[in-house]
């Protein structure tokens, strides 16, 4: 009798303890108060002014050296790419159901199980599901061609449905308003920098004039490691000395780039945890900043997502995109992961348009997302 008392009075401690803290989280995180609202209009009036003392600074953008000429080797092809990820999906069903006869019962159920393993995201495996279960009759189930043609299908609407997906977003560049502002942000080790200067080396390859801002002031080599792209793209690069707020490096970036009629700024951002939340604000801050030269700025808002990360990308685009809402992601290493169905998972489940796919180390190795392609290389 003691005991159960014991368990009862600790089993109300807990739960007390729980609303305590939720109560907490509620009242610290999601209720502003004046004073904190104070804070952030502070915050945002000192990146200003930082940005004028950068204005002061001479030399500003960092002239370019003269590069030795690099043959660029032709990137692999899509199909080469997605070997990985056809053999973990579309490999797996053809091995588990070749012979089979008719799909249904516990070849329907491994057919779900294969899905389920191929980081497509449980909305993505549902309708493809609903594809072979529903959609084909008896007959046409007994045929592998014909479930095949159906996922394929199934996979090519889902991903051509998005939003501006399949559109590069060089297209039409001439004609946009300039500058045209695009910030990059993502996780730590995603490879956001490489990719800020293999998409700097495609613009100027369509004759636009780019200036890359260094925005990441927290990491040491990180202006370091963005100039060597910069000068191998041959742009020009705006990395104040001694500047700490990545808002007045964007907000200078930004006002220089519209003085000196440059057609688009890409601003590298410092990586963060999707779960670090004053370093998200951050983010909403230079946003926010921006706004006040340009309302429309920035014009476009890519997240660069490792593919390695399977389901897990999922989860960091889902947190960018309620504190940004992001217009693209950009899909790096590519070429070496077997979970590039999370492509699948992103257009699906949040409605994210996949822009450029990582295919390779070399600087011409990021290539224009085309749904039809991926879908040919995902069941070829």
């Amino acid at each position: 009798m003691e005991m159960d008392i014991v368990i009862l009075l600790g089993g109300l401690a807990v739960g007390v303890g729980t609303l305590a803290s939720a109560g907490y989280y509620f009242a610290r995180y999601l209720i502003k108060t004046d004073d904190e609202k104070a804070i952030e209009q502070a915050r945002e009036a000192a990146a200003i002014e930082a940005a004028k003392e950068v204005e002061k600074t001479p030399a500003t953008v960092i002239p370019l050296r003269a590069e030795p000429a690099i043959v660029p080797e032709p990137p692999p092809t899509l199909d080469h790419t997605l070997r990985g990820t056809r053999d973990s999906f579309w490999g797996k069903i053809q091995k588990s159901l070749l012979g089979a006869g008719e799909i249904e019962g516990s070849q329907l159920e491994t057919l779900e199980e294969i899905l389920y393993t191929s980081d497509l995201g449980t909305t993505t495996v549902s309708r493809l599901l609903d594809s072979v279960e529903s959609q084909l009759s008896r007959q046409e189930k007994k045929s592998l061609d014909v479930v095949k043609s159906s996922l394929k299908s199934e996979v090519e609407a889902i991903l051509t449905s998005v939003p501006k997906m399949g559109r590069s977003p060089f297209e039409n560049f001439a004609t946009r308003t300039k500058p045209q502002v695009w910030m990059v942000v993502g996780v730590n080790g995603a490879g956001k920098t490489t990719t800020i200067g293999k998409l700097a080396h495609l613009a100027a390859q369509q004759g636009a004039k780019v200036l890359v801002a260094a925005g990441d002031t927290f990491r040491a080599a990180a202006q370091a490691q963005l100039r060597v792209w910069s000068e191998r793209a041959q742009v020009e690069i705006f990395a104040p000395e001694g500047v700490t707020d990545p808002g007045a490096v964007a907000f200078d970036a930004v006002k220089m780039a519209a003085a000196r009629g440059y057609d688009l700024v890409l601003i590298d951002t410092a990586g963060r945890l999707h779960t670090q939340e004053n370093l998200m604000e951050e983010l909403k801050k230079v946003k926010r900043v921006m706004q006040k030269l340009n309302p429309e700025a920035p014009h476009e808002t890519l997240i660069v997502l490792d593919a390695n990360s399977g389901q897990n990308a999922l989860v960091q685009a889902q947190k960018f995109h309620d504190t940004l809402k992001l217009s693209g992601a950009i899909f790096t290493k590519m070429d070496g992961t077997a979970k590039g169905g999370v492509v699948l998972g992103l257009a699906s489940q949040l409605q994210i348009p996949t822009v450029f796919l990582g295919v390779g180390e070399s600087m011409d190795a990021l290539t224009s997302f085309k749904p039809q392609e991926f879908a040919e290389a995902l069941f070829h």
